[in-house]
């Protein structure tokens, strides 16, 4: 489950200041904390399309090639394909 906003910026160590034109300038406050909030966000962006999108990835670095799927219908026929994807998709059900 993907963790609040306020449990990531916990974990996170704020910015104390940044580069401009090649010089190094402290940040203020509220922009050590707009710059904390954004990456925040973007981190809890990042987990809920984990949990809503990550079945997709896990089938997508499981299933074997296009070619030797491709292979598979040719020598075994569709049903043996559809038995060889079936387990990867059962291993990583939609949520």
């Amino acid at each position: 489950m993907a963790q609040s906003i306020e449990e990531i910026k916990e974990s996170l160590e704020a910015p104390t200041n940044r580069i401009v034109n090649g010089v190094q300038v402290d940040l203020t406050s509220e922009e050590a904390d707009a710059i904390l909030n954004e990456w925040a966000e973007n981190e809890r962006a990042k987990q809920l399309d984990e949990e809503a999108n990550g079945y997709k990835y896990n089938r997508a670095a499981e299933y074997p090639s296009i070619p030797d799927q491709l292979d598979d219908i040719y020598h075994n026929g569709i049903d043996a394909w559809k038995a060889t994807i079936k387990v990867t998709k059962d291993k990583y059900p939609k949520p």
